[in-house]
């Protein structure tokens, strides 16, 4: 008697059957939820410290100042010595200096967190680029593979949610140093989990020095991806101060929970279809497709006359964030170098980072100087600029791009 295995119907089903993907999907999500308000619970910290908002605003900024340039490094080491060894060890270092800055006396300077902040967000581990680079060689079917980062990018948006209300709302918002506390111990635990797992020390690594040369930035393709991440990462940050200001201008501060909620359940549903559906024939078309469409949204928040309207086109304008980023990693995994994937994913994340942190600096200075309207309008302005690096540089982003540059 012969037997016949049923073959899911939908990619995102086949993507969360194969081996140790849900696992460690759900593993690197307990692990980001902390990573998500790092900066916001070091500047919960500073202030509990008796600090002001400008020098909390600095401990904060310094964290993610710390996240923009150790992830690269971090991505580099894990190419070359394999993801165990590293993330434990900087898990280790980040988690324990968020533990001492969490059990520093109250009667601390608030200051004294800058250092704390520097050091725990150079070290938090990459999770997220490694669970990526793992999607290539644990899912060998690009449709399934696809699924499974369109799937990772849709529950990333989860994090956003979870993370603050979990250490934020039901912690730090009672005790600011046992929400730093909280987060330390989640982010250690599910990181040590992740890098014991079968398929991450199974992680092939490069075991020898890479020569400046090989970088994945000399690649004409990664530098147009991160040209990508960086203006979507100035439309988020942007978009975040926006959506606050918004809430508060309009005397209900308290939505401003249901409105980023919003945001974020677009993106998570629009995500998830685009698993089920399977990758386009055409990422580079479907990348300036997107573009536009998020460019769009977010200058509909623009002219939208009320809070209820923003509301329900944030549902719209998230729509394409989370399909965008499954595109832009699907394109990362193919076009990076061997024993640079991770590296390059990192720089992704690092550009992302960065375009959050001068968006909100910008739309900060743009709400302060006229209103929402003019801070959504400079979030839907970034992705504008990144549709149009994509115009300009798509042949970059065909296969063999870059090998045929390098002949030239």
């Amino acid at each position: 008697m012969s037997t016949t295995t049923a073959i899911p119907s939908s990619p995102a089903v086949a993507a969360l059957r194969s081996p140790g993907v849900a696992r460690l999907l759900l593993l690197s999500l307990v692990a980001r939820a902390p990573e998500a308000v790092i900066g916001l619970l070091f500047l919960l910290r500073a202030r509990d410290l008796g600090g002001s908002y400008a020098l909390a605003g600095g401990v904060s900024a310094v964290a993610g100042v710390g996240m923009a340039f150790g992830a690269p490094l971090l991505g580099k080491a894990i190419d070359r010595l394999g993801q165990p060894v590293v993330l434990v060890c900087s898990v280790t270092i980040a988690s324990v200096t968020a533990l001492v800055a969490g059990l520093l006396p109250n009667s601390s300077p608030a200051w004294i967190l800058l250092p704390f902040a520097l050091v725990s967000g150079a070290f938090q581990p990459p999770i997220a680029p490694c669970l990526r680079a793992l999607f290539g060689h644990i899912v060998p079917d690009p449709t399934v593979r696809h699924a499974a980062l369109a799937v990772e990018a849709s529950t990333q948006e989860i994090t956003f949610m979870v993370g603050p209300l979990v250490f934020i709302s039901l912690i730090a918002a009672h005790d600011p140093a046992l929400g730093l506390i909280a987060a330390s111990v989640a982010l250690f635990l599910a990181t040590v989990l992740f890098a014991r797992s079968p398929e991450s020390r199974a992680m092939p690594a490069t075991r020898e020095r890479r020569s400046a040369g090989a970088s994945p930035l000399k690649r004409a393709s990664i530098r147009t991806l991160l040209a990508i991440t960086t203006g979507i990462g100035f439309t988020f940050g942007a978009a975040e101060v926006a959506i606050s200001a918004s809430a508060e201008e309009a005397g209900r501060p308290a939505a401003l929970g249901l409105l980023l909620a919003a945001y974020c359940i677009g993106s998570l549903v629009a995500g998830l279809w685009s698993a089920h559906h399977g990758p386009a024939a055409s990422p580079i078309r479907t990348l300036l497709v997107l573009l536009a469409a998020s460019t769009v949204g977010h200058g509909l928040l623009a002219v939208a006359p009320n809070l209820w309207t923003v509301g329900a086109v944030l549902v719209v304008a998230g729509a394409a964030i989370a399909p965008l980023f499954a595109t832009v990693y699907g394109l990362c995994g193919k076009l990076a170098a061997e024993g640079t994937v991770t590296e390059a994913f990192t720089w992704l994340g690092s550009g992302m980072f960065a375009g959050a942190a001068f968006g909100a600096a910008a739309a900060g200075g743009l709400v302060s100087l006229t209103s929402p309207a003019a801070a959504f309008a400079a979030a839907a302005a970034a992705t504008g600029l990144a549709l149009l690096a994509v115009t300009v540089t798509r042949d970059a982003l065909r296969p063999g791009a870059d090998a045929a540059r390098a002949a030239a």
